[in-house]
């Protein structure tokens, strides 16, 4: 017979006894015979479940958590959100072997998502039992949900709450999928990157209506007459190249159509117009309020970190910059690493069209015709500076994303084969790190194992980074030192074998 076998016969029989409290040190010996780190404390979650569950469904409880990162933390969550979800609905997912192991495995895995679970009940029923954890959607599928989770035409001041709440649900699904190896990293990356340009283009909409009834329409100036300005959020480094984390910064630069023009103003009766104020002003004003509909924590959260400081003269420049300016400012003063950012740029909110626009304009700027060898010694001392600064501070053997062998070696291996080679072949003009490297396998830049191997490291890399950060939604790169911690990112991993950080370890090594 085996552990687990032996364990089930006497829990089973243990349970069906109706042992009280004073049968909780028998139950903590039990459990103590398998992976529970905290035996005591398990023993009382599970008591706790008594109420509700029969004993052969507190012996599947048991045993399932064994799978999971850490059982004991699996239990503590299960016996939470059991306090707060119907208690039919509770029952009906605990008599379901595969979604027990999922809520399970979330539970296990991220005191995070645990505690939307408990604050927000609701998504328990529509992640298990209406299933939403089997789903995964494309951008415009993102967006549409969230329309119609605002409302047509949500106000700016109710968007606040909005946004978070729809961020919470959905990180909550996706993380879910994650976790339970039901998404491909490109899916997972790709649906947070969604995430953010939906929440994105609607408060986009929302605090431009907000504008236009303060200031009037943007009108710009043109051959033909006045027409309406646009805006348009360019999605940097990661929300370019659809790669968000679980918490990452979303680097944004804010374009708009021209400086010449002004608002049409509001109509104050008697011939008086009130609010006209220049394009640079409306636009400026707008981005401000993107930007804080986004960042702002609340007492619902936030949605996103915006960093904006990879704009033009970086945080001391303006916050939005007309098409016209960007195309001065970048012929004149743009720099290599500024060239390594605009790679990645894509629109992600507002007006597409602009969007083309200026990546058409600037692409002379970025994807250059004759190699200019000053770029690679560039993009050297750019890598020596972040060395430099790891060094510094310890970190060089511990950053997943910065450190030695990490993820940034392999983005700077990609866009400098990029700026290099892209100016003339315009098929490698890629967003995507892994689309790129596979585009550069294609065009006979690099060779067919050194696209495997670095594809199937950053992969794994990124899905490390991933486990760290899921667990407190922390924006953190660092690989944990203390031996259990080590032991529960493993776990979280996969690596669920006693041998688990030692493989663990070996394998990042590898990579």
């Amino acid at each position: 017979m085996t552990r687990k076998a032996d364990c089930s016969e006497r829990l089973l029989l243990f349970f069906s006894e109706g042992h009280g409290e004073e049968g909780e040190s028998q139950l903590a010996e039990i459990l103590r015979s398998q992976d529970f780190a905290d035996p005591e404390r398990s023993a009382v979650n599970l008591r706790m479940l008594v109420a509700s569950c029969r004993p052969e469904v507190l012996v599947r409880i048991a045993l399932a958590a064994l799978d999971t990162p850490s059982p004991d933390m699996a239990l503590n969550g299960l016996e939470r959100i059991s306090s707060v979800v119907a208690g039919d609905d509770f029952l009906t997912v605990c008599g379901n072997p595969e979604r027990l192991a999922q809520l399970l495995t979330i539970c296990g895995s991220s005191p995070f998502l645990t505690s939307i679970l408990c604050r927000k009940p609701e998504y328990f029923r529509v992640l298990f039992i209406e299933s939403l954890i089997d789903i995964n959607r494309t951008g415009e599928e993102t967006l549409a949900a969230l329309r119609v989770f605002a409302g047509p035409e949500p106000g700016y001041d109710d968007l606040f709450s909005i946004l978070r709440r729809f961020k919470y649900g959905e990180m909550l699904r996706i993380a879910a999928r994650d976790l339970n190896g039901l998404a491909p990293l490109e899916e997972v990356t790709g649906e947070l990157s969604a995430l953010a340009s939906a929440t994105l283009q609607v408060a986009c909409e929302a605090a431009r209506r907000r504008l236009v009834r303060k200031h009037g329409p943007p009108l710009m100036v043109t051959p033909s007459g006045f027409e309406e300005a646009d805006l348009v959020v360019m999605g940097m480094g990661k929300l370019g190249g659809r790669e968000l984390n679980f918490s990452s910064d979303i680097d944004l630069i804010y374009f708009y159509s021209s400086d010449e023009g002004e608002t049409a103003g509001i109509d104050a009766g008697e011939g008086e117009v009130r609010g006209k104020i220049s394009l640079h002003a409306f636009f400026v004003k707008l981005s401000e309020m993107i930007s804080r509909a986004i960042s702002q924590v609340t007492e619902d959260g936030f949605v996103f970190r915006v960093d904006l400081g990879l704009r033009p003269e970086g945080k001391s420049g303006d916050l939005a910059i007309s098409l016209r300016s960007a195309e001065i400012y970048y012929e004149s003063w743009g720099q290599t690493w500024e060239r390594s950012a605009m790679l990645k740029a894509r629109p992600v909110a507002g007006s597409a069209e602009l969007g083309q626009r200026v990546l058409d304009t600037l692409a002379p700027f970025i994807y250059r015709k004759y190699l200019d060898y000053n770029l690679i010694e560039d993009m050297m001392a750019m890598k020596k500076k972040i060395d430099a600064s790891l060094v510094r501070e310890r970190e060089s053997e511990y950053n997943i994303k910065l450190g030695r062998g990490g993820i940034r070696e392999i983005e700077f291996f990609i866009q400098a084969l990029q700026l290099v080679f892209a100016g003339k072949n315009q098929g490698i003009r890629e967003k995507n790190s892994l689309l790129a490297l596979r585009h550069l396998c294609e065009f006979l830049i690099i060779r067919d194992e050194d696209c495997e191997t670095l594809g199937e490291a950053y992969r794994f890399l990124r899905m490390v980074e991933h486990r760290i950060q899921v667990v407190q939604e922390r924006q953190t790169h660092q690989l944990p030192v203390k031996d259990e911690d080590l032991r529960l990112l493993a776990r979280r991993c996969g690596f669920l074998q006693a041998d688990g950080p030692q493989r663990f370890t070996k394998t990042l090594e590898e990579h």
